[in-house]
């Protein structure tokens, strides 16, 4: 029995047949030693087995990854490569009035795009593409070279759209070339230029600043387009399709539709815009001169109208304008990209006087019952200083309401039974609590702070001392004191609304696919709520009052005007010419005001007879036509 045990164990068997059943027992070679007996399976655990299983998990593993894990992420790649997404360009929003009339149009076009970004790739297109689109092979790569934007860059503009679906067939072969839609801004309303600007192609840096802007290339470039150009813009689409390996379609996978941006409602009135810029330009061209003119809610200091003559095409300037037709605008000499409202500086005249007499009531130089005689001059050593005429005996409200040159002087400068009148320092701080010499905030760009003219200034830009002369010239609104239309309008709202001083604005809500995205209260606007005491105000709205009734203002306002108005006419020198500026400030109801209306005829004259009429049939058409 021994002796066969050995044989099966014997040290020349095969490896890996060492086991042997005798009687359904199993027995193992134990170092040459009498056998055990085993009751059960119990393998032996060999080092070498062990190793090369775990390398072949190891190496299993490894397969496994290989052909599973970098599987998908090489399919996925491979899915891109032959997938093709092109973004395409969205409408932009609208600009609407007060009651949601549209001031802007997006006309609807084509235009062909490449999205080649490389000549040898350029060089594989075949030539019959570019017979197709009819621009020679030199022409696309140049374009393609000068471009900002390789990848995306827009070969021909405004295609018509016969043009464009034929082209669109064709091109399906060459998938480089593309017709996508575009959207073309015009603007209905000329009148309008000034507020709401244009938009025009983007440049390298705003395509930095922002990188959609890519898609659509177009931005705002002045007015409220600029100003809102982050909620105008629209959000752009896209096209999701397959293609071979030479770029030829296959199938469309999926598309996501463009979508229009935000809608910018504003404050503004068209119908009394309309009516405003026609009675503007019809003196403006009489007379062959400019003219600016602002209505403003007193309320809450929303600009209802606002016309600034002369005006621009801004459907030009958005549709491409040549280099020579802006030059030549840029060359007028009437200036027509100036928005006067915002940024024309001028003396203000008389219409600074009822500001003159807050800051002088507020400071105690005077009171409401202080009359004196005032003579038609004054003079001070070598030195005259006129009035239009001879006032007599005069108060405060008398002098607002006959714009009152020597008792302003006396108010400045000290003159009679006022010793001490303000002076520089204490005018300057008075108009400049009515928003003079500073940034109002309207959402324009480009609107200019005016100027308080100070001793310190003169003496540092003339290096002569500061005189009497210039603090009478300061207190009647001549000398180098300046101011924007939009600064007198507002502060005119001040004196009408009791004291407050809003920051003038044009927008009313932002609207996104009827959702409301930005809303505003009139408290937002408050620049100060109290410039000065309300009883002080009572006083100069007296004055103002008066100069409609009994003083320099009553003829455009008479034959039972239909709603009670407070104005100050102005007539401001300028120039060496002996030319004058007619001014006029006014607001209405007088009771209970609600807008405050200035116009501003540039060398015209006196503000009582060219720019007072003009407010007259203003106030009046706003009285007949407000509900």
């Amino acid at each position: 029995m021994k002796k066969a045990l050995n044989n099966i164990f014997s040290r020349n068997r095969p490896i890996g047949d060492f086991r042997q059943k005798i009687n359904d027992r199993e027995y193992f070679d134990k170092d040459d030693r009498d056998f055990d007996v085993i009751t059960h399976k119990s393998p032996i655990v060999n080092l070498g087995v062990v190793l090369a299983i775990l390398f072949f998990v190891v190496l299993l593993s490894r397969l496994f990854f290989l052909q599973v894990e970098e599987g998908i992420e090489n399919n996925r790649i491979a899915e891109g490569n032959r997938t093709r997404n092109i973004l395409t360009p969205a409408p932009r929003g609208m600009i609407v009035d007060e009651k949601d009339r549209a001031l802007v149009k997006n006309d609807y076009s084509y235009q062909l795009v490449c999205h080649i970004n490389k000549k040898r790739d350029l060089d594989k297109v075949d030539d019959s593409l570019f017979a197709l689109i009819d621009i020679p092979r030199e022409e696309v790569w140049k374009q393609i070279s000068n471009s900002d934007y390789t990848g995306n860059v827009v070969l021909k503009e405004k295609i018509e759209k016969d043009e464009a679906l034929i082209l669109k067939k064709s091109l399906i072969l060459f998938q480089d070339f593309e017709i996508t839609p575009m959207f073309i801004r015009t603007y209905p309303y000329r009148n309008l230029s000034h507020l709401l600007g244009y938009i025009g192609k983007i440049s390298p840096k705003e395509v930095e600043d922002r990188p959609s802007l890519i898609v659509n290339k177009m931005t705002g470039k002045s007015g409220i387009e600029e100003a809102y150009d982050e909620y105008l813009q629209g959000e752009p689409g896209s096209q999701k399709s397959e293609v071979d390996a030479s770029g030829k379609l296959i199938r469309y996978l999926s598309e996501q539709d463009a979508k229009v941006g935000a809608t910018v409602k504003t404050s503004i009135n068209l119908d009394l815009q309309n009516f405003v810029s026609e009675k503007l330009s019809q003196v403006a061209s009489e007379m062959k001169t400019n003219a600016v003119a602002v209505v403003m809610d007193t309320r809450n200091g929303a600009i209802k109208a606002m016309v600034s003559i002369p005006d621009y095409d801004n459907s030009k300037m958005s549709g491409g304008i040549s280099n020579e037709e802006y030059q030549e605008l840029l060359s007028d000499k009437s200036n027509p990209l100036l928005n006067r409202a915002i940024a024309g500086e001028y003396p203000s005249g008389s219409t600074i006087k009822p500001f003159i007499a807050s800051t002088a009531l507020f400071e105690k130089v005077v009171d409401d019952k202080i009359a004196f005689d005032t003579p038609a001059k004054i003079e001070l050593g070598q030195w005259s200083f006129p009035d239009w005429k001879d006032h007599g005996m005069t108060d405060i409200r008398t002098a607002i309401a006959e714009s009152n040159n020597i008792f302003f002087y006396a108010l400045g400068g000290g003159w009679g039974p006022i010793k001490n009148g303000l002076g520089p320092e204490r005018i300057k701080n008075g108009l400049e609590k009515f928003g003079f010499g500073k940034i109002l905030g309207i959402d324009l760009i480009g609107e200019r702070s005016g100027f308080l003219p100070t001793k310190e200034w003169k003496k540092e830009a003339t290096g002569e001392e500061w005189y009497i002369g210039n603090t009478y010239n300061l207190s009647i609104g001549q000398g180098d004191l300046n101011v924007t239309p939009l600064q007198i309008t507002a502060a005119t709202a001040s004196i009408a609304n009791g004291g407050t001083l809003y920051r003038p604005h044009l927008i009313s809500e932002i609207k996104k696919e009827d959702e409301l995205i930005s809303s505003f209260s009139d408290s937002d606007f408050v620049i100060s709520k109290e410039v000065m005491p309300r009883d002080t105000i009572r006083i100069v709205q007296e004055g103002m009052r008066q100069t409609v009734t009994s003083g320099s203002a009553r003829s455009p306002f008479a034959n039972n005007f239909p709603v009670s108005v407070a104005a100050k006419t102005g007539t401001a020198q300028f120039g060496n010419e002996d030319k004058t500026h007619a001014w006029f400030i006014s607001y209405a109801p007088y009771e209970n005001p609600e807008i405050a209306v200035t116009v501003l005829v540039e060398g015209a004259g006196e503000g009582s007879r060219v720019s007072a009429p003009i407010a007259s049939d203003i106030i009046r058409w706003w009285s007949e036509h407000r509900g």
